[in-house]
């Protein structure tokens, strides 16, 4: 689960993984949030029991930030046990939830560290949550756009667009976005309407030209309050991992 903080990654992680439980399907839920103080379920494998950032604020004197930033990077430390606690629960599905600010552990050297590790080889997808506040302005859609690739490229798994709260959005607010990500003419004079500069205009034109005239391929609107787009999601994932090489596929060749 991956998304800007308070876009909703630990709720969609509790329902997700209760999904699949109901559906006979066995799951483990990992908590990678070192500073979390509350999670909306029981986490299998919790990464505070390693390193925990409240405690790092009491023990060393630091900051939120600080300690935010320290108890990330400790992670790497103890990858190899809670690698291992994954790999011994033979869960056929992980749902990992990840630091609430995102950008320590996508844009850092230790979240695609992580990632390589707890995944093992196994197949992996990226869930990236677009906060529903990105949606009524154009600029702030291309924003989250921008940021989501820049994830994927960042952490190199395949990712699958979520709207998250989708339930927050009236019907006249949802379909206008969903007409702006498939058509690059309207989306570019929202744009321009909201004065954005050329420069941007550009990279926008670039998005929809190089994804085949949508801005954000396979977006699923989902909510974890009403379980709305639960089954969708579940489908775009398997979608994905049925175009998926298995893995260890190219070295076998």
């Amino acid at each position: 689960m991956l998304g800007t903080a308070g876009s909703g990654k630990s709720y969609l992680t509790a329902v997700l993984s209760s999904w699949l439980s109901d559906n006979q399907h066995s799951v483990i839920r990992v908590n990678l949030d070192p500073a979390a103080e509350w999670i909306p379920y029981s986490p299998d494998i919790d990464v505070r029991d390693y390193v925990d950032a409240r405690r790092l604020m009491v023990e060393k004197g630091m900051g939120p930030n600080g300690a935010l930033l320290a108890a990330t990077d400790m992670l790497v430390s103890h990858l190899e046990s809670i690698a291992g606690e994954l790999k011994a629960s033979g869960a056929e599905y992980a749902v990992i939830d990840t630091p609430g600010q995102m950008e320590l552990f996508a844009f850092r050297a230790t979240g695609p560290l992580v990632l390589k590790a707890l995944t093992g080889g196994e197949k992996s997808i990226g869930v990236f949550l677009i906060d529903p506040a990105f949606v009524p302005r154009a600029s702030n859609m291309l924003s989250a756009i921008l940021l989501y690739y820049s994830v994927g490229a960042r952490l190199k798994i395949p990712q699958i667009p979520v709207l998250s709260k989708a339930d927050l959005l009236d019907a006249e607010t949802l379909e206008e976005a969903r007409s702006m990500l498939d058509d690059p003419v309207l989306f570019e004079e929202k744009l321009l309407e909201e004065g954005v500069e050329p420069g941007l205009l550009a990279v926008a034109k670039s998005l929809f030209e190089a994804y085949g005239g949508e801005a954000l391929l396979g977006l699923v609107e989902a909510s974890a309050r009403t379980s709305r787009g639960v089954e969708n999601l579940y489908a775009a994932i398997q979608q994905v991992l049925g175009g998926m090489e298995e893995p260890g596929a190219e070295e076998q060749l």
